[in-house]
């Protein structure tokens, strides 16, 4: 894409092979100011160019206000390459649909998708007039045509536009900033986030290092500048972000974070932190301009990770987490008692695993956790009301969704009635069971996953009169046809005073491969008391599935999110013109690293009511028939025991690797969390090891799955290993290291030796160098397939097993 003055291009592609170039607003070469960022004030519009073209097409083209000023404009779907932060003349772009060709459809065409820009305008009124000029045509809309929920065509439908959230970037290095959480008081909004900095670049190799062998591995256990959180405050009146100030030191290993402001003005704000081999929750507070001295809120041997936190009517803090008990993973919370923390008072009540919690405050004093359970041999949603009365007090547990199907990964809300409303996240029965091309009855990791939502006043359930299910996005094309009607996934809630409800969800763009894994953005649907809008993108939420906002409302139809992003939606995807690509020492696209978005929403408000009818009480289902033979099939499994020269031995169920959206083909396999709970939970596995061609893109991916293998280490129940695929075709073969410890990086592959060589394979004999110096084994991964090794080599310490069977992503 070109904007006046500056040359870049766009160009609008396939399916699979989604974006080529174009001009970046988010540079990469950051500023080190640390002067106070504006939120605009402003009307942002997507305006989608080429829909339905079939041959590439023109699309130059610009746009024009009868007031205001054209604040930004931003390609949408397309590579970054400039570096100026000056956008105020921007008006014009130029760029051409094409349609392009899907590596993963063999060489069959992909329809082409639309492409476009995202216009920000600033001192516009409602009946502002944009006049948009196009090669193929002219076209005008006013502000208030194109409220927030509203898609409308122009030009026989080759061109739609639509409203989105206005946006700013809070962080702009080179590391990667994640994991948002939000809370605010009176006139202040705070965001916590971690930043996690990588270690050193001029070290960094991944993928393929070329023909010469390195002198040594140092570089693969070079030290990482590791995690750190901070937190930064918005200031309603001021409308400005403030510089991050630092929670905790650098050289951390945090597992997402909490924030919540009790009565006296204080900031908790609470955090998995990985000390000396355990998660534990720690808190800080910051208040006077001084934080306090670190809190460590749980001292169990058991790790504890994912905190959530709320303020209840009377300004305590509440905060739940995940933490493993008795060897099940539980959910756990604990309420402020004046400087410190009641004790972990346990709220499910499953000897089965537990997720995943989510909390919520109400203005007449309740408080309320949710989580979902695998107690029956499926994921549940549960919730229970919290108080206290001379000390943490619970009530029964109340089933949301208790059915054979898979739901999980819910949210809470209370409106301004003090009504609960729960969304949650559903999936097909049998998830995770048999499945594949031999057995029938299951379903795989990642198929047909929607949204549902109930309320609750008291036990009694209700549900929107209008159709959620009509506003969601439905899988178009094969997927369709498969009857694999969507892939809507980690439901967020926020209510704002006047009874709109805002729900977020994370949705796959499009289902191709690219060098930094499957492409997935939030969208919004909101309630205004009478109907659903939506859905509605949001810009700069591009990232991996699990990658959830922090929201709350401002005011009556103002919402404000705090985002992550990590550009890939930005990136070259299936290249296809000449020339090199520019990409970082990883090997992945340059530009893909996360940082954080503030995006502020407004709408109107709902003016009444939301209409509702009563469902009945949730009944708990049966568990499913095939689970009672299954468990007794494992607990003979684990009982028995092999005499082998006066040794007894045991059988143990384990996975060499299951691949997750961090792959580069992952597409299908869903979030990094469901590879967890598939090997603890559907397949009870003894051990496991997690995940992916060289752990994913890039080391932030690596970072991030070397984490969660540390979280999920559970005692003796479940033994986490560190390993990933490495892939040489044959005859060298694909294969999977495995090793005790943590942090050591992907070993890059030399080239591959021709079929009929003779004598070692190079990269084989280094692959054991590797493995010898690390204290790693391998086994051979495919071994009946040309992805296969033909055994020319063969260290019988360094290479004791062979995967005679591989699935495939069957289980």
């Amino acid at each position: 894409m070109k904007l006046r003055n500056r040359r870049s291009w766009i160009v609008f592609s396939a399916a699979a092979a989604a974006v080529l170039a174009g001009l970046s607003l988010y540079p990469q070469t950051r500023s080190k100011k640390t002067k106070p960022i504006a939120m605009p004030a402003a009307a942002a519009f997507r305006i989608l160019l080429g829909a339905g073209d079939q041959q590439p097409t023109d699309w130059s083209g610009s746009i024009a206000a009868s007031a205001g000023r054209i604040e930004s404009i931003q390609g949408w779907r397309f590579r970054g390459a400039d570096s100026t932060d000056n956008h105020s003349k921007w008006s014009a772009w130029s760029g051409k649909s094409l349609v392009n060709v899907g590596a993963q459809n063999r060489g069959r065409p992909q329809p082409t998708l639309p492409n476009g820009v995202t216009v920000t305008a600033a001192g516009v009124a409602e009946d502002t007039r944009f006049t948009v000029k196009t090669a193929q045509g002219e076209f005008s809309f006013t502000a208030a045509e194109i409220p927030a929920g509203l898609h409308h065509g122009f030009l026989n439908g080759h061109v739609v536009v639509d409203r989105v959230p206005t946006e700013v970037q809070l962080t702009r290095d080179l590391e990667d900033e994640d994991y948002p959480a939000v809370a605010q008081s009176a006139d202040t909004v705070y965001a916590a986030y971690v930043r996690f900095v990588r270690g050193d670049r001029s070290q960094a190799r991944w993928g393929n290092m070329g023909p010469t062998p390195p002198k040594n591995f140092n570089f693969v256990s070079r030290p990482t500048g590791g995690d750190q959180v901070l937190l930064t405050a918005y200031s309603k009146d001021k409308r400005t972000w403030s510089a991050p100030m630092p929670v905790t030191g650098t050289g951390e290993d945090i597992l997402r974070t909490a924030v919540a402001v009790d009565g006296s003005h204080r900031v908790w704000v609470f955090y998995a932190a990985d000390r000396k081999g355990n998660f534990d929750i720690y808190a800080r507070a910051y208040a006077n301009g001084r934080w306090s001295a670190e809190q460590r809120l749980t001292s169990d041997p058991g790790t504890d990770l994912n905190p959530v936190a709320a303020t209840d009517a009377s300004g305590r803090v509440w905060v739940a987490w995940q933490g493993f008990r008795n060897n099940n993973l539980d959910v756990l919370a604990a309420a402020q008692d004046g400087e410190r923390f009641t004790p972990e008072a346990t709220v499910s009540f499953s000897k089965a695993s537990d997720w995943d919690p989510a909390i919520a405050a109400a203005a007449d004093g309740q408080v309320a956790v949710s989580w979902d359970t695998y107690d029956k041999g499926d994921y549940d949603v549960y919730f229970r009301r919290l108080s206290m009365n001379g000390g943490l007090r619970m009530e029964a547990p109340v089933p949301v969704a208790a059915s054979t199907e898979f739901e999980a990964r819910s949210s809470v809300a209370f409106d301004a009635r003090n009504r609960l409303w729960v969304a949650y996240e559903t999936g097909p029965a049998d998830w995770g069971k048999d499945s594949g091309a031999y057995a029938k009855s299951g379903v795989p990791l990642y198929r047909d996953h929607n949204i549902g939502l109930k309320c609750f006043q008291g036990t009694n359930a209700f549900e929107p009169a209008a159709s959620l299910a009509d506003v969601l996005p439905a899988a178009s094309g094969q997927a369709r046809a498969a009857n694999r009607m969507a892939l809507n996934d980690f439901p967020r809630l926020a209510v704002d005073r006047a009874g709109t409800l805002f729900l977020t969800f994370r949705t796959r763009l499009f289902p191709g491969r690219t060098p930094a894994g499957s492409v997935w953005n939030d969208q919004m649907v909101y309630f205004d008391g009478s109907s659903w809008k939506g859905p509605i993108e949001i810009p700069n939420t591009d990232q991996w599935i699990d990658n959830r906002p922090a929201m709350t409302a401002l005011g009556p139809g103002d919402l404000m999110m705090i985002l992550a992003s990590d550009h890939r939606d930005a990136q070259i995807l299936y290249d296809r013109r000449p020339g090199p690509r520019r990409q970082d020492n990883n090997g992945a696209p340059d530009s893909i690293n996360a940082d954080i978005f503030a995006a502020e929403l407004t709408v109107n408000p709902a003016t009444q009511e939301a209409p509702l009818k009563a469902v009945a009480a949730e009944k708990v289902a049966a568990p499913d028939p095939i689970s009672t033979p299954e468990r007794a099939s494992i607990a003979g499994m684990r009982e028995y025991r092999a005499d082998v020269e006066g040794s007894q031995l045991q059988l143990l169920r384990g996975e060499f690797h299951r691949h997750t959206d961090l792959s580069y083909d992952g597409q299908g396999d869903g979030p990094l969390i469901d590879a967890y709970r598939y090997m603890i939970d559907a397949a009870s596995m003894d051990w496991g090891m997690c995940c992916d061609h060289d752990n994913g893109t890039g080391e932030y991916a690596w970072w991030t799955q070397q984490k969660m293998t540390d979280a999920y280490h559970l005692g003796g129940q479940y033994v986490a290993m560190f390993g990933y695929e490495r892939s040489v075709s044959y005859p060298e073969g694909h294969r999977n290291p495995v090793f005790a410890t943590r942090g050591i990086r992907p070993l890059p592959r030399l080239p591959k030796m021709a079929n009929d060589s003779e004598g070692h394979a190079p990269d084989t004999q280094q692959l054991y160098q590797y493995l010898r110096k690390y204290d790693g084994i391998v086994a051979s991964h495919t071994s009946g397939t040309n992805m296969g090794t033909d055994w020319r080599d063969n260290d019988p310490l360094i290479e004791p097993a062979v995967e005679i069977y591989q699935g495939c992503r069957q289980s």
